[in-house]
Parts: C-alpha cells; sequence; structure tokens
C-alpha cells in the first residue's frame, strides 16, 4: 500500500484538544458538478442508556469540531471526539436522545504537539498514584535511531509531525491503555474510538518486523477489551477498507472509511456496496479532498449508499487534514420512516424502499419511473420520472406522504 495513503489516515488532534487547523466558518464552497477538554469529573453526571437508533439517514460526525456541531443544533446520529464533558453530552443529547458519543485518540502514533501530548497524558494519569509522562524510549526508532515519522508535518497546513511508537514499550502500552480506561469509565461516553490503526508500520522498515507489530498491537487492543466490561461499542478508523484492519476484528464493532472515494485513499463505490452488508458498524466518511470544495453528487452519492443498509453512517468534511465541520444539507433532514426491505439492484442503480419514499444509489446513471408522484428531495420537483447523473444519488418521498 502506497504509504502516503497511510498517512492521510486521520487525525483525531483537531478534536482533543480544540485546535483549529484552519478558519472553516466560511460557507464552503460547493460545485454542483464535477478545547483541551476538562479533566473526568469526580462524581461524573449519569447518562440514559442510549438504544440504537433506527432513524435513516443516520449522519455521524468523525473528529468533531463539537462546538460548531452544538450550535447547529442538528440531531447528529453519532459523534466521536477526543472527550466528552457531561455538559456537552447533555447538550447533544438532547438534539438527539439516541446519539452515539464516541471518544479516544490513538495507539499506535503520538502527534508532536504539546497541548495534544499533555491532553493524552493528563486522561492516562488521572487518579493514578503512579504518572507515566512521555519518553523518547517509548518511540519507534529505525536502525539509525532516529524516530519513525509518519510524513505529516506541514508549513501549509501549520502541522506538526506525527511519529510511531514502539507496541512493545511497556510504558507506552500502560499510558495508551490508562487512557483508555479512563475514557471507558465515563458514563457520558458510549464507546470508544481508536485512530489511524494499521496492521503494519510502513516509517521505519527496518524498527520492527510485521509479526512483532501485529502481535504486540493486538495485546494492547485485548487489554482494552479486557477493561470494556460494559460492552461500549468500540471503532476503529480503517484508513480506506476493513481489509486494512481485519487481523484485528475480534477488536472492534465498527469501522470508518476515511475519505471514501476520495483521491487519497481511493476507494470505490463497489468497495463501499461491499462494505454495506458488512456485520460491522460502517461509517462512509466522504469529504472534498481537502479542498473545501463540495461535490454535491459525490456527497449524495455516498448518503445514499449509506442508506442501502442498517449499520452504516455518513459524514461529509473538509478532508484529512481538517475534519468535523458542522456542514448540514436538507437530504439529511429527509422523512424516510423505516426500511421495508433489502437494497436491490436495477438498471445499473442500487434501490431501497422505506415507508415513505425511494432512496437510489446511481454510480452510473439512471432512469427513474414511479408508478405514483414522488418529490426529489434536492431539488424539490415533484414527478412520476426522474433522471438521476452518473455518480450521484438521490432521495424521493411519496407525494402522499408529504400533505
Amino acid at each position: 500500500m502506497d504509504k502516503r495513503v497511510l498517512l492521510l489516515a486521520g487525525l483525531i488532534i483537531l478534536v482533543a484538544v480544540g485546535i483549529a487547523i484552519q478558519d472553516n466558518e466560511e460557507e464552503p464552497v460547493i460545485e454542483e458538478t464535477p478545547e483541551e477538554p476538562n479533566a473526568p469529573d469526580e462524581e461524573p453526571t449519569e447518562t440514559p442508556a442510549v438504544e440504537e437508533a433506527t432513524n435513516y439517514p443516520k449522519i455521524a460526525s468523525w473528529l468533531a469540531k463539537k462546538d460548531e456541531l452544538l450550535r447547529s443544533g442538528k440531531p447528529y446520529d453519532l459523534v466521536m471526539a477526543g472527550w466528552f464533558t457531561p455538559e456537552e453530552a447533555a447538550q447533544f443529547r438532547e438534539n438527539n436522545p439516541d446519539v452515539f458519543l464516541l471518544a479516544g485518540l490513538t495507539t499506535t502514533w503520538v502527534w508532536d504537539n504539546e497541548d495534544w501530548m499533555s491532553f493524552l497524558v493528563t486522561i492516562a494519569n488521572y487518579g493514578r498514584d503512579e504518572t507515566i509522562e512521555i519518553t523518547e524510549e517509548m518511540y519507534l526508532h529505525d536502525s539509525e535511531g532516529g524516530r519513525c515519522a509518519f510524513g505529516w508535518a506541514s508549513e501549509e497546513w501549520s502541522q506538526e509531525e506525527i511519529y510511531a511508537m514502539d507496541p512493545r514499550n511497556e510504558d507506552w502500552v500502560n499510558l495508551v491503555v490508562n487512557f483508555y480506561e479512563t475514557v471507558l469509565e465515563q458514563p457520558t461516553h458510549d464507546g470508544v474510538i481508536v485512530d489511524m490503526v494499521v496492521e503494519r508500520q510502513y516509517w521505519g522498515q527496518d524498527a520492527i518486523t510485521y509479526e512483532e507489530w501485529t502481535d504486540s498491537t493486538k495485546a494492547i487492543y485485548q487489554r482494552i477489551s479486557d477493561l470494556n466490561t460494559a460492552g461500549k461499542l468500540v471503532v476503529f478508523n480503517a484508513g480506506a477498507r476493513l481489509s486494512d484492519i481485519d487481523d484485528y476484528s475480534e477488536y472492534f464493532d465498527g469501522y470508518l472509511m476515511e475519505n471514501f472515494m476520495g483521491g487519497q485513499l481511493k476507494t470505490t463505490f463497489s468497495e463501499g456496496l461491499e462494505a454495506v452488508d458488512s456485520d460491522k458498524i460502517v461509517i462512509f466518511a466522504v469529504d472534498t479532498d481537502d479542498t473545501g470544495v463540495v461535490d454535491m453528487k459525490k456527497m449524495r452519492l455516498g448518503l445514499t449508499l449509506s442508506l442501502l443498509g442498517d449499520n452504516t453512517y455518513f459524514t461529509y468534511d473538509f478532508g484529512p487534514r481538517d475534519h468535523g465541520q458542522a456542514w448540514w444539507y436538507p437530504e439529511y433532514d429527509a422523512d424516510l420512516g423505516e426500511p421495508l426491505g433489502e437494497h436491490f439492484e436495477r438498471d445499473g442503480a442500487y434501490w431501497r424502499e422505506f415507508e415513505k419514499g425511494f432512496v437510489v444509489a446511481a454510480p452510473i446513471g439512471s432512469s427513474i419511473s414511479f408508478d405514483e408522484e414522488y418529490t426529489d428531495i434536492t431539488t424539490g420537483e415533484t414527478s412520476e420520472s426522474f433522471t438521476i447523473e452518473e455518480g450521484d444519488g438521490r432521495i424521493f418521498i411519496l407525494k402522499a406522504s408529504t400533505n
């Protein structure tokens, strides 16, 4: 696999410490065609039990800019960030009582940023008599003694380097396991996320063998699993696809496909269609490829793809260099009701019927005909026939159900 592909597998730093890499308060360009969190409370606020949401679409936010999302007041279904205070959790649940809140950082790397590392160490050492600090011995070193760098550092993006950590180092393992233990103990969190999961390290070929890396990493995930006595959700960032992390399948309930259908990780609609029927939760994370130019057709294609499954979520944001904007589109508000069956293929398009309408994902385009009048949520047009362009998707609501 291309090294750069893996380097772009995700950056949780923006969420964990509330650092804005760039100001995205402006409205994104739309192309129609192609805080450092508080320490845990001594007496955490109890949160209501969260039952599985059945509403469609299911909208997620990956490495969420929490303040933006809360200001939007939108009913997100799945929010992933570094940490949630009880106050933040209460606000998210006010917007959607069924929202899942997942928190976490990493098990394989550190960002060379003072605030980020301070957050990791503070949470990991919370409530413990013997504290652990990040030391040079924890880093993975190549045969010449240098740190194994990911290649993330960028003057353009004002981002520091990310370094691989040695999964064999006992102190590093204890530090990161302590972090996740603290995260799991908080009733505000419905589960955990682990960013930038890889089955092998690509940044120092002579630093560690494949077997040492996978065996040591599995041991970390096993320890975290043993601490998860409440059976909370565990989601891994797979980067491109499940096959990149399937060595660890027993340790996670769901995975995120980052930069889905994008130019950086180069996943395809067909790969997403295979993932729709996965037993695991799947988050399709489509983005602008770090351009800020919103491709509405690709957004809709990813959204309608996610609606073909029951364990699938969708998110759309800026890209791997800056995740988690509170972008919300009219299609997210579609009132579809419950699905009436499995998805099916018709003339190269992929359909699914719901109580109040249909969703159609059309990677090669499609002509649509109905026996009754339907309204296209995107255009507001009402008709019995529609044309969907190549690489687009649409949500159609039965006109009778809108009266």
